[in-house]
C-alpha cells in the first residue's frame, strides 16, 4: 500500500510540473506574441523601423528563453520558429511591403503550434 501511496504522489507531482510548464510557455509565448503583433501592426503602417525595434524585443524574449525552450521544446520547432523570426526581420530591413504578412503569418503560426503542442488534451495522454 506504501509503494502504491508513492506512485500516486509522484504522478501527481508530474502531473503539477505539467501544468506549471504550460504556464510558463503560455506566459513567454504571450509576451513574444504582443510584440509580434505590435510589429505588425507598425509595419502595416509603413513604420518599418519601428516595427523592427518590436519584432527585436521578441527576439530578445524569444532568444532570453534558450535555457527554457532547449530543455521543453522540440529543436525543429525552435529552428523553424527562429527561422521564422529572421525572415520577418530581413523583410522589415528591405521594407518589403508585399512579403512582411505572409512572414507574420509564418512565424505566428510556428509560435502557435509550440503553444498548442504543449497543452495536455485527451489525444495527447492516450
Amino acid at each position: 500500500m506504501k509503494r502504491e501511496g508513492i506512485a500516486g504522489a509522484l504522478l501527481m507531482l508530474l502531473f503539477l510540473a505539467a501544468l506549471v510548464n504550460i504556464a510558463c510557455l503560455d506566459r513567454l509565448i504571450s509576451r513574444i506574441e504582443a510584440e509580434v503583433d505590435r510589429a505588425q501592426a507598425l509595419a502595416e503602417h509603413g513604420e518599418f523601423s519601428a516595427a523592427e525595434d518590436a519584432l527585436d524585443a521578441a527576439i530578445v524574449h524569444w532568444i532570453a528563453a534558450n535555457s527554457y525552450t532547449h530543455i521543453f521544446i522540440r529543436h525543429p520547432e525552435i529552428d523553424s520558429t527562429s527561422d521564422a523570426f529572421y525572415e520577418c526581420k530581413q523583410l522589415l530591413a528591405e521594407e518589403n511591403a508585399d512579403g512582411f504578412p505572409s512572414a507574420f503569418e509564418k512565424l505566428n503560426y510556428h509560435l502557435n503550434s509550440i503553444d498548442e503542442m504543449e497543452h495536455i488534451r485527451l489525444g495527447s495522454v492516450l
